[in-house]
């Protein structure tokens, strides 16, 4: 589903074995009843499977938004506390890691409005209780799905939306992560304190979800928070490591249309390279160039009238460390530079990776 891979972790089953219990045994009947086992039965296996379709939507919510933000999704996993997209790197920029994560309760609250707008339909018309019940259930767990995800506990989406704000307010990546996953191991605490009063004094089945829930979040806050402190190891870290390959080189006869299949199919890489008749790269052509050149044409024009001259962008060697480039070409602004091996093209490198690895070693 939009061309990326769905596994189920094997946690999930016993999740789905423990809410149909739950729906069929206790909730349905408690809603509607008088009604045959097997209609509760039933019911119950639907709830599991709308319920996985909940999270897969959830998932896919991030998913859509981030490729739209030209962040490539690996895989969408789901598993014992919801569902996890695997994204291939982080966001640019903090809006597009703010929409990423916003995208997510956003789709189940969708859900959770079609699933409740359902049950007062059922409802007003007479129509079946077990179904009002189910309909019931399927828009009260997707209201707690959005709104727990909306925790400013990172990595959650509430937390991740708070680390976009504090990034756009500081600048930087680095010591907005530090804050956010610090947010986090306070409320993950602050959740298990609580799953252990609700144990005690009130359910213990929603204390022991509320504790396991909050012992996940510290460890993945924990986690998070270890791996931005700063490195400054990392300045020494050659920049082959983190240049981003190229797409296959177009020739001068390609069309617009190509590059732009091009570069969605790496919507990574900042341009395409170019080769001229004898089969050298002479040139690149840069993303932004396409927007020049109207839908309707790109099937038609040549790319080599987009064309930006080799000669023109600044060159590094994959061997040089970050802190010799940064150096030489300063930091700050928005730059690209052609990484060369043995005096051929291998890769680029862009000016927002290495501004990422200075501020995980330096802030």
């Amino acid at each position: 589903m939009l061309g990326v891979p769905i596994g189920i972790n094997w946690g999930v089953i016993g999740v789905c074995v423990l809410l149909f219990w739950s729906l069929a045994f206790v909730s349905l009947p408690n809603v509607a009843p008088a009604h045959p086992s097997s209609a509760y039965w039933f019911a119950g296996v639907v709830g599991v499977l709308a319920f996985l379709v909940s999270l897969l939507v959830h998932e896919l919510g991030h998913s859509w938004v981030a490729q739209r933000n030209d962040v490539r999704v690996v895989e969408i996993t789901l598993w014992l506390f919801g569902g996890v997209a695997k994204l291939e790197g982080d966001a640019d920029d903090p809006g597009a890691e703010w929409r990423i994560a916003a995208a997510g309760p956003l789709a189940s609250a969708f859900v959770a409005a079609v699933s409740l707008g359902g049950a007062w339909w059922v409802d007003d018309r007479g129509g079946n209780q077990v179904l009002f019940g189910l309909l019931v259930w399927l828009g009260a767990i997707n209201v707690v799905l959005a709104v727990s995800n909306l925790l400013p506990a990172f990595p959650l989406d509430g937390g991740r939306m708070l680390r976009a704000f504090l990034w756009r307010r500081r600048g930087h990546k680095a010591p907005a992560t530090r804050i956010a996953s610090m947010i986090g191991q306070v409320l993950a605490v602050a959740l298990v304190v609580l799953g252990i009063v609700l144990w005690v004094r009130s359910s213990w089945w929603t204390g022991v979800w509320t504790v396991a829930l909050g012992a996940f979040l510290f460890v993945a806050a924990r986690v998070e928070w270890s791996a931005s402190q700063a490195r400054p190891e990392l300045l020494d870290e050659t920049v082959g490591l983190i240049a981003r390959p190229l797409p296959t080189a177009l020739g001068p006869t390609s069309t617009v249309a190509e590059l732009e299949r091009a570069l969605c199919d790496d919507p990574r890489a900042p341009f395409v390279p170019l080769v001229d008749a004898s089969g050298d790269v002479s040139a690149v052509l840069p993303r932004e160039s396409i927007a020049r050149i109207p839908p309707a044409q790109r099937a038609v024009v040549p790319v080599r009238s987009l064309a930006m001259p080799l000669v023109g962008l600044p060159r590094v060697r994959s061997g040089e460390t970050v802190a010799q480039v940064v150096d030489r070409l300063g930091r700050g602004g928005h730059w690209w530079a052609v990484v060369v091996e043995d005096g051929t093209l291998s890769s680029v490198l862009v000016s927002e990776d290495v501004e990422n690895v200075l501020d995980l070693a330096t802030t």
